[in-house]
C-alpha cells in the first residue's frame, strides 16, 4: 500500500504533531511539535524523516490512519526508531518495536 499521500497531506494540513511510541511519548505529550523532513515508500518498507533528526522506519507497515488530531502507524511487523539528540548531532540513539502503533497528535480542540 501507498501511504505518502496520506502522511504529506496530515502534515500539510496540521504541521506537526508530539511522537507517541509504542512505549510511550517522545518527550513531554503536546510540549514537541515535530515537523516532517521526507517520507517514502520502497515496496514494504516506508520511512519517516522528522525534524531532520528522528527516522522511524516501518516494515510490513498494514496501516495509516488520520483524522483531525492524529495520525497512526499501524499495526507493523517492525518499527526501527533513530534519533539525533536535540543540541549535539553526534548522539545517536535507536530502538526497534515488533508490535503497537506509533503516532503523531496535536491536543484535541
Amino acid at each position: 500500500m501507498q501511504f505518502t499521500k496520506t502522511i504529506q497531506e496530515w502534515f500539510a494540513d496540521k504541521w506537526g504533531g508530539s511522537l507517541e511510541l509504542p512505549d510511550g511519548w517522545y518527550g513531554r505529550p503536546y510540549d514537541n511539535q515535530h515537523a516532517l523532513t521526507s517520507v517514502h515508500q520502497l515496496g514494504d518498507t516506508l520511512t519517516v524523516e522528522l525534524d531532520k533528526k528522528l527516522v522511524l522506519r516501518f516494515e510490513g507497515l498494514r496501516a495509516v490512519t488520520r483524522s483531525d488530531h492524529e495520525i497512526v502507524f499501524g499495526p507493523f511487523e517492525v518499527l526501527y526508531f533513530e534519533a539525533e539528540s536535540i543540541g549535539d548531532d553526534r548522539a545517536r540513539h535507536s530502538k526497534e518495536y515488533r508490535s503497537g502503533t506509533a503516532r503523531l497528535a496535536i491536543p484535541p480542540g
